[in-house]
Protein backbone atom coordinates (compact mmCIF):
# COMPACT_ATOMS: atom_id res chain seq x y z
CA UNK A 1 0.00 0.00 0.00
CA UNK A 2 0.94 3.40 -1.03
CA UNK A 3 1.65 6.07 1.78
CA UNK A 4 -0.70 9.06 1.11
CA UNK A 5 -0.05 12.47 2.75
CA UNK A 6 -2.99 14.76 3.79
CA UNK A 7 -2.74 18.08 3.38
CA UNK A 8 -4.25 20.02 6.52
CA UNK A 9 -4.49 23.30 6.80
CA UNK A 10 -2.44 25.50 9.40
CA UNK A 11 -4.57 26.38 12.07
CA UNK A 12 -2.71 29.76 11.12
CA UNK A 13 -4.64 30.69 7.59
CA UNK A 14 -7.16 32.39 8.12
CA UNK A 15 -8.80 33.00 4.31
CA UNK A 16 -6.66 35.96 3.66
CA UNK A 17 -6.86 35.27 -0.56
CA UNK A 18 -10.41 35.70 -0.12
CA UNK A 19 -10.37 38.94 1.53
CA UNK A 20 -7.81 40.25 -0.50
CA UNK A 21 -10.09 39.31 -3.81
CA UNK A 22 -12.99 40.98 -2.65
CA UNK A 23 -10.98 43.90 -2.34
CA UNK A 24 -9.90 44.12 -5.50
CA UNK A 25 -13.13 42.68 -7.03
CA UNK A 26 -14.63 46.15 -4.83
CA UNK A 27 -11.71 48.43 -6.36
CA UNK A 28 -12.28 47.47 -10.01
CA UNK A 29 -15.97 47.85 -9.40
CA UNK A 30 -15.46 51.05 -8.59
CA UNK A 31 -13.29 51.73 -11.76
CA UNK A 32 -15.94 50.57 -14.11
CA UNK A 33 -18.70 52.24 -12.35
CA UNK A 34 -16.13 55.74 -12.65
CA UNK A 35 -15.48 54.89 -16.38
CA UNK A 36 -19.45 54.43 -17.16
CA UNK A 37 -20.28 57.98 -15.00
CA UNK A 38 -17.39 59.95 -17.19
CA UNK A 39 -18.54 57.85 -20.62
CA UNK A 40 -22.18 59.35 -19.95
CA UNK A 41 -21.31 62.93 -19.01
CA UNK A 42 -18.91 62.99 -22.40
CA UNK A 43 -21.98 62.07 -24.29
CA UNK A 44 -24.43 64.95 -22.67
CA UNK A 45 -21.60 67.49 -22.86
CA UNK A 46 -20.79 66.55 -26.16
CA UNK A 47 -24.91 66.76 -27.10
CA UNK A 48 -25.22 70.38 -25.24
CA UNK A 49 -21.99 71.74 -27.44
CA UNK A 50 -24.15 70.99 -31.02
CA UNK A 51 -27.29 71.76 -29.95
CA UNK A 52 -25.58 75.12 -28.87
CA UNK A 53 -23.35 75.28 -32.68
CA UNK A 54 -27.08 74.67 -34.09
CA UNK A 55 -28.51 77.36 -32.21
CA UNK A 56 -25.22 79.62 -32.72
CA UNK A 57 -26.01 78.67 -36.59
CA UNK A 58 -29.40 79.54 -37.05
CA UNK A 59 -29.03 82.72 -35.46
CA UNK A 60 -25.85 83.82 -37.66
CA UNK A 61 -28.23 82.35 -40.75
CA UNK A 62 -31.16 84.67 -39.32
CA UNK A 63 -28.73 87.80 -39.00
CA UNK A 64 -27.54 87.18 -42.43
CA UNK A 65 -30.06 87.12 -43.93
CA UNK A 66 -31.51 90.94 -41.71
CA UNK A 67 -28.06 92.66 -42.78
CA UNK A 68 -28.45 91.45 -46.63
CA UNK A 69 -32.25 93.35 -46.58
CA UNK A 70 -30.28 96.09 -45.15
CA UNK A 71 -27.39 96.13 -47.31
CA UNK A 72 -29.81 95.93 -50.58
CA UNK A 73 -30.29 98.80 -52.94
CA UNK A 74 -33.65 100.40 -53.83
CA UNK A 75 -33.25 99.23 -57.05
CA UNK A 76 -31.58 95.96 -58.76
CA UNK A 77 -31.81 91.92 -57.94
CA UNK A 78 -32.37 92.86 -54.29
CA UNK A 79 -35.46 95.81 -55.13
CA UNK A 80 -38.21 93.68 -53.65
CA UNK A 81 -37.19 94.13 -50.06
CA UNK A 82 -39.48 93.10 -47.19
CA UNK A 83 -38.45 96.75 -46.10
CA UNK A 84 -36.79 99.63 -46.53
CA UNK A 85 -34.37 100.80 -43.85
CA UNK A 86 -34.66 104.70 -45.24
CA UNK A 87 -38.66 104.87 -44.23
CA UNK A 88 -38.03 106.22 -40.55
CA UNK A 89 -41.78 105.33 -39.98
CA UNK A 90 -41.43 101.62 -40.20
CA UNK A 91 -39.40 101.66 -37.09
CA UNK A 92 -41.59 101.77 -33.89
CA UNK A 93 -41.29 101.83 -29.95
CA UNK A 94 -43.32 98.49 -29.87
CA UNK A 95 -40.42 96.56 -32.60
CA UNK A 96 -44.19 96.07 -35.04
CA UNK A 97 -42.29 93.20 -37.60
CA UNK A 98 -39.07 93.30 -35.97
CA UNK A 99 -38.60 97.07 -36.83
CA UNK A 100 -37.25 98.10 -33.53
CA UNK A 101 -36.97 102.43 -33.04
CA UNK A 102 -34.03 103.57 -31.04
CA UNK A 103 -34.51 101.86 -27.62
CA UNK A 104 -31.38 100.87 -26.36
CA UNK A 105 -31.15 97.41 -25.11
CA UNK A 106 -34.37 96.76 -26.87
CA UNK A 107 -33.59 93.11 -27.23
CA UNK A 108 -33.56 91.72 -24.02
CA UNK A 109 -37.17 93.14 -23.81
CA UNK A 110 -39.14 91.54 -26.36
CA UNK A 111 -40.80 88.67 -26.59
CA UNK A 112 -38.77 86.69 -28.79
CA UNK A 113 -41.53 83.86 -29.57
CA UNK A 114 -43.97 86.72 -31.04
CA UNK A 115 -44.37 86.95 -34.67
CA UNK A 116 -45.66 90.25 -34.45
CA UNK A 117 -42.45 91.77 -32.91
CA UNK A 118 -39.38 89.84 -34.70
CA UNK A 119 -38.68 88.87 -38.25
CA UNK A 120 -37.63 85.31 -39.45
CA UNK A 121 -36.48 83.88 -42.93
CA UNK A 122 -38.79 85.92 -45.77
CA UNK A 123 -38.42 82.75 -47.76
CA UNK A 124 -40.11 79.32 -46.86
CA UNK A 125 -37.40 77.45 -47.98
CA UNK A 126 -34.95 79.35 -45.84
CA UNK A 127 -36.31 77.60 -42.81
CA UNK A 128 -34.49 75.23 -40.47
CA UNK A 129 -35.40 72.10 -40.31
CA UNK A 130 -37.64 71.66 -37.22
CA UNK A 131 -36.26 68.70 -36.10
CA UNK A 132 -32.67 70.84 -35.93
CA UNK A 133 -33.53 73.26 -33.81
CA UNK A 134 -37.00 73.75 -31.41
CA UNK A 135 -38.09 77.11 -32.76
CA UNK A 136 -37.41 78.89 -36.11
CA UNK A 137 -34.70 81.86 -35.60
CA UNK A 138 -36.18 84.91 -35.67
CA UNK A 139 -34.27 88.58 -35.71
CA UNK A 140 -34.69 91.97 -34.82
CA UNK A 141 -33.75 95.38 -36.93
CA UNK A 142 -32.84 98.38 -34.04
CA UNK A 143 -32.01 102.17 -34.95
CA UNK A 144 -28.81 102.57 -33.76
CA UNK A 145 -28.23 105.95 -35.12
CA UNK A 146 -31.47 107.84 -37.46
CA UNK A 147 -30.76 108.63 -41.00
CA UNK A 148 -28.66 111.99 -41.17
CA UNK A 149 -27.23 113.31 -44.53
CA UNK A 150 -23.94 112.73 -45.90
CA UNK A 151 -24.07 114.45 -49.21
CA UNK A 152 -23.09 112.48 -52.11
CA UNK A 153 -20.97 112.61 -55.87
CA UNK A 154 -23.83 115.05 -56.68
CA UNK A 155 -24.33 118.17 -54.43
CA UNK A 156 -27.69 118.68 -54.34
CA UNK A 157 -28.42 115.17 -53.38
CA UNK A 158 -28.30 114.67 -49.44
CA UNK A 159 -27.34 110.55 -49.26
CA UNK A 160 -28.98 108.77 -45.79
CA UNK A 161 -26.98 106.44 -44.45
CA UNK A 162 -28.54 105.02 -40.91
CA UNK A 163 -26.65 102.90 -38.58
CA UNK A 164 -28.80 99.64 -37.06
CA UNK A 165 -28.00 96.84 -35.08
CA UNK A 166 -29.72 93.24 -36.08
CA UNK A 167 -30.00 91.00 -33.73
CA UNK A 168 -30.74 87.42 -34.21
CA UNK A 169 -31.44 84.34 -31.38
CA UNK A 170 -31.29 80.96 -32.22
CA UNK A 171 -32.87 77.86 -30.06
CA UNK A 172 -31.31 74.52 -29.53
CA UNK A 173 -33.06 71.24 -29.25
CA UNK A 174 -32.55 71.44 -25.48
CA UNK A 175 -33.78 74.87 -25.33
CA UNK A 176 -30.68 76.37 -25.21
CA UNK A 177 -30.21 80.22 -26.67
CA UNK A 178 -27.96 82.04 -28.35
CA UNK A 179 -28.08 85.30 -29.84
CA UNK A 180 -25.85 87.05 -32.58
CA UNK A 181 -25.71 90.71 -33.38
CA UNK A 182 -24.09 92.91 -35.65
CA UNK A 183 -23.92 96.81 -36.66
CA UNK A 184 -25.15 97.70 -40.45
CA UNK A 185 -24.73 100.92 -41.87
CA UNK A 186 -27.09 100.77 -45.24
CA UNK A 187 -26.32 101.39 -48.63
CA UNK A 188 -27.63 104.73 -49.92
CA UNK A 189 -30.03 104.78 -52.51
CA UNK A 190 -29.15 103.58 -56.20
CA UNK A 191 -29.97 107.91 -56.93
CA UNK A 192 -27.42 109.04 -54.50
Amino acid sequence: MANFAVHRPSPKESGVVLITSLIFLVILTLIVLAVLRSGSLEERMAANARNRQLALQAAEAVVREGEDWLLARTAGPLAAVPFSPFVASAFTAACTKGLCGYAPGKWKEIDWSSAEVTRTFALKSSTLDASLVASQPAYIVEVVKAPGKIYGPKATMPCQRPLYRVTGRGVGQDGSEVFVQTIVRALPPDNC
